[in-house]
């Protein structure tokens, strides 16, 4: 099974189940209806291809926290086969780097403190400059803003240890 599959089978979403259906339209858009206009073929056709191709995004983008939903579900070879064809193919690009984003969320999310900010209070004071430290470089104990710098991982790493992959 690959990992777009597994996002459908993991859904409740009806529309998961559209995957098979608009496989065989693709290439026989005439099955089980009768065809009274070309252009109608070719509309049936066409759909059907667009669904197949972007159903995997829809779903996931359904998922309230795909993250934790999926977490367990995939086996190694599923993500590094994912990762393998998102380097050849645009739109399993689009549904890895739409993961990627949410794993990033995430993580700043996770990493983000949940301490309250230091209040500080503020009176004016006879002082030559009380400007002067604005463009000093902060001392300790001084309120900074703290930059969060993300470690690049490998993206296959990263799909792993989101989903919590161990075999």
């Amino acid at each position: 099974m690959t990992f777009e599959e597994k996002i459908l089978k993991e859904s409740k979403s009806k529309e998961a189940k559209l995957l098979r259906a608009a496989k065989k339209a693709v290439k026989e858009p005439d099955t089980g209806v009768k065809i009274l206009k070309k252009s109608a073929y070719y509309v049936i056709r066409d759909c059907a291809k667009i669904a197949e191709l972007y159903l995997p995004h829809l779903i996931y983008s359904q998922i309230k926290n795909p993250i934790q939903m999926l977490e367990g579900v995939f086996i190694r070879s599923e993500v590094s086969g994912f990762v393998s064809r998102a380097k050849k193919d645009l739109v399993t690009n689009q549904l890895l780097n739409l993961i990627v984003l949410d794993i990033k969320k995430q993580n700043l999310l996770e990493s983000a403190t949940t301490a309250p900010p230091q209040i500080l209070e503020f009176e004016d004071v006879e002082e030559d400059d009380i400007y002067g430290d604005y463009d000093s470089e902060p001392v300790s104990g001084d309120i900074e803003t703290e930059v969060v710098v993300e470690v690049e991982k490998d993206t296959l790493q990263l799909l792993l240890d989101a989903f919590k992959v161990t075999n």
